[in-house]
């Protein structure tokens, strides 16, 4: 690169790097959280690549990018301002998601105002990719793993096995076997969607190419996985279970995965275009459109800086808004054999400012968990959080239900999880998440009113309520004996916890 092309680009890049300096600073620990995320779950350690990759693909694009005439799109001041509230409002409900969202979608729509659509039509892929910075996908495991029970059933029929499933436990002549988390294949869903977006955009310029090849970029592992899951019970069938669990059965998974990428690969080059490769002699030739230096874009910065400037005030204003909780035990409430029943059921949630288990009358045990905002880690609702241990316990199914307590006029939203253990255990688990005046078991409705509470001062406490029971065969009587234990006791659970405002 010459003197002449750093002189023509100096002003924008510096007027850019002050506002993703200031981003940084303002979201520091937002994006650290991202970054926590990333590092901590095997699912989104890609997330560390997003950034570089699509940084990386926008700089490929420079000699069409300076040729273009920079037109600041203010207009984007609206998505701007959606997406600041969408930050506040996952900042008050505690809701990394929203927060997450909000950050990478500030930084794409930045491009889009300094820069203006007619450029970012140029670096659309790039400005799309920074999506795949949110850590997002986890949330789908529950689902996979009936997925990947529907296809392996289906197959072992086809095969001629006989085959017997209970919820996400499939046992044949040799043996019974669990679709666990790490069988759901989210991780490698994950891997194939990011992948599927990058060899599309490479491989293709037909825009009906490249979103028929990221299609089969999404349906080829879920596919792939329930094939894996059948593959691993076969080998049980045919050759003994002993070879389809432990070392052999992550061999043969993870050998299956790396057949599947080298498929999808071969699959990007049928109907490839040619793509001719940018060199640096054709951007060091190219003329820089003069707007580049006549833009004013000092008023640029401005402008866009004045969204971060509100969250800074906004973000003070929630911070005062945070309450606290304690718990009050009854006695009443307790039954005195119930340290010998402990051990068989207990929720595993992170860091809670309190939690009590305890076994109850008709062998019911209930549970209680309370939040505050006192870490980032600590979350009333999150994914991270769990209604059983997933080393003792298997989803089955859920339901929705709902009740009124004796004494009460308002009717509790619940949702009743059906659960069960490999030695043939089962439990039934009603819960729902207990706020200042308001109860119900919706996540997305209990986030939302916890941004209000802290909005209009109420604080964001709440403590999440569960009860549970065992059963054997006879599952209509125990939800008739769960849901009585509920209308008798909520009130008086619910008056166990102690908000402060």
């Amino acid at each position: 690169m010459n003197k002449s092309f750093f002189d023509g680009v100096r002003q924008p890049i510096f007027a850019f790097g002050i506002w993703c300096f200031t981003w940084i600073v303002v979201f520091y620990d937002t994006l650290l959280s991202a970054m926590s995320v990333w590092a901590n779950s095997n699912t989104y350690n890609h997330c560390f690549f997003v950034l570089p990759i699509a940084a990386y693909f926008a700089y490929e694009n420079k000699a069409a990018i300076l040729r273009a005439k920079p037109k600041p799109a203010f207009i984007m001041l609206v998505p701007f301002s959606l997406l600041v509230a969408l930050w506040c409002l996952g900042y008050a409900a505690d809701v990394l998601l929203f927060m997450h969202a909000a950050l990478f979608g500030l930084l794409s729509c930045s491009v889009v105002m300094f820069f203006g659509f007619g450029i970012a039509k140029i670096i659309w892929f790039p400005l799309c990719f920074v999506v795949f910075a949110i850590p997002i996908g986890e949330e789908l495991v529950p689902y996979f793993q009936v997925i990947t029970a529907d296809f392996t059933v289906y197959f072992l029929r086809l095969s001629g096995v006989a085959v017997y499933r209970d919820g996400l436990f499939i046992t044949i002549p040799e043996g019974r076997f669990e679709v666990a988390e790490a069988c759901s294949g989210v991780r490698f869903f994950v891997a194939c969607v990011v992948m599927g977006a990058v060899i599309s955009y490479v491989s293709y310029l037909s825009f009906w190419k490249r979103l028929f090849f990221f299609l089969i970029a999404m349906a080829m592992p879920i596919l792939a996985n329930g094939l894996r899951a059948y593959g691993t019970i076969m080998v049980g069938h045919i050759v003994g279970i002993e070879h389809a669990t432990g070392v052999d059965h992550l061999i043969y998974g993870w050998g299956f995965f790396a057949l599947i990428v080298m498929l999808l690969v071969a699959v990007s080059r049928i109907g490839a275009d040619h793509v001719v490769k940018k060199t640096s002699s054709i951007v060091e030739q190219v003329r820089i459109h003069q707007d580049w230096q006549g833009t004013n874009w000092f008023a640029v910065l401005v402008v866009s800086l004045l969204p971060l400037i509100l969250i800074v005030a906004l973000r003070f204003n929630v911070e005062s808004g945070h309450g606290d909780v304690s718990l009050n035990v009854r006695s009443d409430l307790t039954n005195a054999d119930s340290k010998t029943h402990l051990s068989t059921w207990k929720p595993v949630f992170v860091q809670p400012k309190f939690e009590y288990l305890e076994k109850g009358s008709d062998d019911v045990s209930f549970y209680l968990a309370g939040f505050s905002h006192e870490t980032s880690e600590s979350e009333l609702v999150s994914e991270r959080n769990r209604f059983f241990d997933i080393t003792n316990w298997r989803y089955i199914n859920d339901s929705n239900t709902s009740f009124i307590p004796a004494g009460s006029i308002d009717v509790i939203d619940a949702t009743l999880l059906n659960i069960g253990a490999s030695n043939g255990n089962k439990r039934l688990v009603m819960y729902w998440y207990h706020l200042p005046s308001f109860s119900s078991s919706n996540r997305v409705v209990v986030k939302l009113m916890q941004a209000i509470n802290v909005i209009t001062g109420v604080g964001d406490s709440g403590v999440v309520v569960a009860i549970s029971i065992p059963y054997s065969d006879d599952t209509g009587a125990a939800k008739k004996q769960l849901a009585k234990y509920a209308v008798k006791n909520t009130e008086k659970l619910h008056a166990m916890v102690l908000f402060n405002h």
